[in-house]
């Protein structure tokens, strides 16, 4: 069997799947592990599969229910995270009013913000005592705390953030693909994601790779109503777009236009 033929095999069995394991592609190809591998981590390169231990999964088809706590997710990609976090900091203009949505990596924007003149809104208790810390004027919405990812959810929330007009936005996400948009586990948290993103003029998802092809429960925003800024671009179908950005050496932004 020709190698383009067992790529389109493999391709069709996982739209017809979702995911797939090794041995079952081996029976199903008739063909050596070796082979197998071979052709996974080609097409994993070219961001047609997402491989995964002893198999792969669907592009856009790798999901997750769940959120961990935050003392998990902090101790992941925390090197990338930091890029991330700075590059984010550097976009901030003098007297921008600034929505800060809760999240492992959004909460280290702090740690870089140089423009002080900014006024931030923020559901995340943790990020709002880092901002006042700087002498930073920021405002606490109120809402029903999640333990898990330590923010203020709820209609309260929804219904404070409603009078508010950001001019930039910086949102967390559990999974961001090109068909199902921005996506977390919580109906409650997107409800507040989703309000901000509509109140904020430009808006910033901040994600480390592993969250690009990533699939969570709901949808907080369509791909194309925010930029996302990301460590770097593993999957050959992201890095044609426009509105995501990778970080560049340094961690420094331009002007937004």
């Amino acid at each position: 069997m020709l190698t383009e033929e067992r790529y389109a095999r493999i391709l069709k069995l996982l739209e017809d799947k979702g995911s797939v394991t090794v041995q079952e592609l081996k029976e199903f190809l008739d063909t050596s592990e070796s082979t197998i591998r071979r052709d996974l981590n080609a097409l994993g390169a070219e961001g047609k599969l997402i491989k995964v231990f002893g198999g792969a999964v669907a592009a856009e088809g790798a999901y997750n229910t769940q959120d961990a706590d935050v003392a998990q997710r902090e101790k992941i990609n925390i090197e990338e995270k930091r890029a991330i976090a700075a590059y984010a900091a550097s976009l901030i203009r003098p007297d921008d009013f600034v929505f800060l949505d809760a999240g492992t990596t959004t909460g280290l924007l702090p740690d870089y913000l140089t423009e002080k003149s900014a006024a931030f809104v923020t559901n995340a208790p943790g990020h709002a005592s880092k901002l006042a810390a700087l002498g930073v004027r920021v405002y606490l919405v109120g809402g029903e705390l999640k333990p898990s990812t330590e923010a203020l959810v709820g209609n309260e929330a929804v219904e404070n953030l409603q009078k508010y007009h950001f001019t930039i936005g910086f949102f967390g996400a559990n999974g961001v693909t090109q068909r199902e948009g921005f996506t977390t586990p919580d109906l409650s948290e997107a409800l507040v994601k989703r309000r901000a993103m509509e109140n904020t003029r430009h808006c910033f998802v901040l994600c480390d790779h592993e969250k690009l092809s990533q699939v969570s429960s709901v949808t907080f925003g369509t791909f194309s109503s925010a930029s996302v800024i990301t460590d770097r671009i593993v999957q050959e179908n992201y890095k044609s777009c426009d509105n995501v950005i990778e970080v560049p050496s340094g961690g420094r932004a331009g002007e937004i236009k």
